[in-house]
């Protein structure tokens, strides 16, 4: 649960059809193109305006996510139905209060059977990615706070987000590697906006109340959200700051380190950088779906590299070069 979560630090029916996840609360709906847009006592954006952005991203280097939408072929993880929909719009839902994310919480709670510990770092963090994947729900101002307040900047968390559940439908697996899964977020975030922002340790509030856990929030500090990438990875490519290929796809979210999340969204760009590398890229994904593991062993294969030697060369030459943008 916390990796689900963090992942994404780093959603009755209508006359439509559209699937309602939370029935008992009062929305307003606003449809585009792939989305359906849930509002409570706030408006439609970021979603609006970033959500089908973050669609055009995905489409490019996942094989037959068109057809999962337009087709009502969209899936959970698990290979359910995701809605009763002709075609298929994947819902977002945005609440303004901490009382009102607290319910969306609390139901899901119920549904899902979360423990106390999901419930506390969920309503921590302010966002969650339903287990199934159908939905997305943000809070968009301090979750802990009982009434509105402040509005926050949830544009990243919302890409992020997005790239992870496409990318997780798409391959019909909820227990993807953490690598394929946030890398793919920071590659979205990147594609948008330029920068990627979204931290997995940024937990303070959960490292208060849990002082055995051995982790440090500030760990690292290598990589800041308003800086480019890029140009700081390649920087940390030279010799002894590298980051392994079995270090990058072996990282957890409890000990991640920012240089090792700058890696992640490196692999991930680095894979679909080429129209060769994105078609290898998307016969992995197809595996996947199918039903292989995503192993290093069957990375390395289908991109067509015998070791970590030789795809490490490739993939460092790569981000040292100006190609890595």
């Amino acid at each position: 649960m916390i990796q689900m979560v963090v992942f994404l630090l780093f959603v009755a029916a209508f006359a439509t059809g559209q699937t309602l996840h939370f029935s008992g609360l009062k929305w307003k709906e606003k449809e585009l193109d792939h989305f359906t847009i849930h509002t409570m006592g706030t408006g439609t954006d970021p979603a609006r305006k970033f959500s089908e952005k973050t669609y055009e991203v995905m489409l490019e280097i996942l094989p037959g996510l068109e057809g999962d939408f337009e087709k009502n072929e969209f899936r959970t993880p698990g290979g359910q139905e995701a809605g009763k929909e002709d075609e298929f719009r994947f819902a977002i839902y945005l609440v303004e209060t901490g009382d009102d994310f607290h319910n969306c919480v609390m139901i899901d709670t119920n549904r899902h059977n979360w423990t106390n510990g999901d419930v506390q770092i969920t309503k921590q963090v302010g966002n969650y990615l339903d287990p199934m994947t159908r939905y997305l729900v943000i809070c968009k101002s301090d979750s802990e706070q009982s009434g509105g307040g402040r509005k926050k900047d949830r544009k990243e968390i919302l890409v992020h987000s997005l790239g992870t559940a496409l990318m997780k439908s798409r391959t019909h697996q909820a227990n993807l590697p953490f690598w394929m899964t946030a890398g793919m977020g920071y590659y979205a975030e990147h594609m948008v906006f330029d920068r990627c922002s979204i931290y997995y340790l940024d937990f303070q509030a959960y490292y208060r109340e849990n002082p055995g856990g051995g982790v440090d929030a500030r760990k690292g500090g290598t990589l800041g959200p308003q800086e480019s990438w890029p140009r700081i990875l390649r920087q940390l490519c030279k010799g002894e700051k590298r980051v392994s290929l079995e270090q990058t796809l072996n990282a957890q979210i409890i000990t991640l380190s920012p240089n090792e999340s700058g890696y992640m969204f490196a692999l991930n760009y680095f894979m679909v950088s080429s129209d060769e590398r994105r078609g290898k890229y998307q016969t992995f994904i197809k595996s996947i779906r199918e039903g292989a593991t995503p192993t290093k062993d069957l990375l390395l294969r289908t991109l067509g590299y015998g070791d970590d030697v030789a795809f490490e060369k490739d993939w460092y030459q790569w981000m040292m070069s100006s190609k890595f943008k």
